[in-house]
């Protein structure tokens, strides 16, 4: 393909998405979240605290991800052994 010479077949207009960037940003949602952070009633950054049990629950959880994946990355050393156990029939 000759780049050169290519149009595109969708033409990226600049004054659309200014546009539609202004208008998210006046949204009456943003002002309110705005204002809202600056009376200091919340940060809008900042991440909601999570339960004991949960946060247990949560590690929990990523422990069992990172050991399956141990056991799946291991499995190549494994199946020597396992499959000089095995004998052929």
């Amino acid at each position: 393909m000759n780049w050169a010479s290519h149009e595109p077949r969708i033409r990226f207009d600049i004054r659309a998405e200014r546009e539609e960037y202004a208008r998210l940003f006046n949204h009456h949602a943003r002002a309110l979240q705005d204002r809202l952070a600056r009376r200091g009633g919340g940060d809008r950054t900042r991440r909601h605290t999570i339960p004991e049990w949960e946060k247990i629950c949560q590690i929990e959880a990523h422990n069992r991800v990172l050991l399956h994946q141990a056991r799946v990355l291991s499995w190549g050393k494994e199946k020597r052994y396992y499959y000089a156990q095995t004998r052929p029939v």
